[in-house]
């Protein structure tokens, strides 16, 4: 009986070890989208100006740690965000903007362009503390924006969008510096 008690547990460790809790949120080891394993790449905490703005696990097939992977593979992908403080609507659908402008390609498609001020559209209503935000990438079906299990508009098509939306968090020149390195540093340590 031992043997098969420990045999479980040594089992179980593993998968275990690689769930993470940022803030008293809590990102499982795995998570189920779109018919597809995921595995948590990594999770942490989103602060502004000494304020925690949210948590944020980011999940992919692979589990790399290599953030050119994490951008362009072309797999499922899902980022969570636990909203810890109350975040208007129009100030979200700014800083999604701004985060699009800054990372779109210098020669975007008039159709990347369109989708990224549609995409701002989408927030319509206040991202409350509490509030979960998920973003999915589904190869051949595209981007669909969630807020509390609820899609908020049409899926945006193509890769183009979702590597935009992925390097806001993942590429050189990241929105947030912080937040990435402890995404990272929970990846090389799983």
């Amino acid at each position: 009986m031992r043997k098969w008690l420990l045999l479980i547990c040594l089992v179980w460790l593993p998968i275990a070890a690689l769930a993470v809790t940022v803030e008293g949120t809590h990102y499982p080891a795995t998570v189920q989208i779109a018919g597809k394993t995921l595995k948590l790449v990594g999770a942490g905490l989103r602060e502004k100006w000494f304020f925690d703005v949210y948590t944020m696990g980011a999940y992919t097939e692979n589990g790399s740690c290599n953030t050119r992977s994490i951008i362009k593979d072309e797999e499922v992908k899902y980022l969570r965000l636990n909203m810890h403080r109350d975040v208007s609507a129009e100030k979200m659908s700014s800083s999604i903007g701004e985060s699009f402008a800054e990372h779109m390609p210098k020669n975007a498609s008039a159709e990347l362009k369109k989708q990224r001020k549609t995409f701002e559209s989408y927030f319509k209503k206040e991202c409350k503390e509490g509030n979960v935000i998920e973003f999915v990438y589904t190869p051949a079906k595209g981007t669909e924006l969630k807020q509390n299990g609820k899609l908020l508009g049409p899926v945006m098509t193509g890769k183009a969008f979702q590597e935009v939306l992925w390097d806001i968090y993942f590429g050189k020149d990241t929105c947030c510096e912080d937040l990435q390195e402890q995404i990272l540093e929970t990846c090389r340590n799983k």
